[in-house]
């Protein structure tokens, strides 16, 4: 066990032995993510601004209702 220890504390960590240009690639594709999240979110309005929305709250909890009664009866057990 002693030597486990010894190696975790002998490891390096990120902020040791990234360079500047991983850490930028980092945040580059944390931008990335966060930008096609948010394009997705704005093609889903336009959708809903013209079509209405999928389900309406009340049909949306009834559907949530009637799935969590659907899996609590063990169907995928």
């Amino acid at each position: 066990m002693y030597l486990i220890y010894m190696m975790n504390d002998m490891m390096p960590t990120i902020e040791e032995t990234a360079t500047a240009a991983d850490l930028a690639q980092i945040e580059h594709e944390e931008w990335e993510r966060v930008l096609m999240v948010w394009q997705a979110r704005e093609r889903w309005e336009a959708v809903e601004a013209q079509h209405g929305p999928l389900l309406t709250k009340t049909e949306w909890e009834q559907h949530t209702a009637d799935m969590n009664a659907w899996f609590d009866e063990g169907i995928l057990k």
